[in-house]
């Protein structure tokens, strides 16, 4: 592999560490909007919407600071692919049912209406954090001279 790509896999987990802290953060700050939107979704049973409205949060921010380090980011960006492609099915079944609703992904403040665009990028994130998960995580040294070659 090039230098470049274990760039490139550096720069996919760092952003979607990002993502997952920001997302995290916003939802955990007001953990009653995140309720009610998750309660829209009609997926979960009313006793376990407040569990999921504060567990979510802290899973995302979990996974998003494990992407950091290199010892947990293979495991992190498999359970980011996992919660994106969760999110992506909970989108998929709300839109297949007819109910029109905010997503719920950026917090109370950002409304941001669930669409098939939603459930594409979901998809396509948890590709990418998949095609992470498999990436050697560390930057290759650079080959040393061979000794057999230097002259005397």
């Amino acid at each position: 592999m090039s230098r470049l790509g274990p760039a490139l896999h550096w720069l996919v987990r760092l952003g979607l560490a990002g993502l997952f802290l920001y997302t995290g953060s916003l939802k955990l700050i007001e953990p009653g909007a995140f309720a009610a939107a998750i309660a829209n979704y009609r997926v979960l049973p009313e006793a376990l919407v407040g569990i999921a409205a504060v567990g979510l949060p802290v899973l995302e921010l979990v996974v998003g600071a494990a992407l950091l380090v290199p010892s947990y980011a293979q495991g992190a960006a498999l359970l980011v692919a996992l919660l994106l492609s969760m999110f992506a099915a909970a989108m998929a079944q709300s839109k297949l049912r007819g109910i029109d609703l905010d997503c719920g992904c950026f917090g109370a403040d950002q409304a941001s209406q669930v669409s098939w665009l939603k459930v594409t990028i979901n998809l396509g994130l948890a590709i990418l954090a998949v095609w992470t998960s498999r990436a050697r995580l560390t930057l290759p040294l650079p080959k040393k001279p061979s000794s057999a070659t230097a002259a005397p």
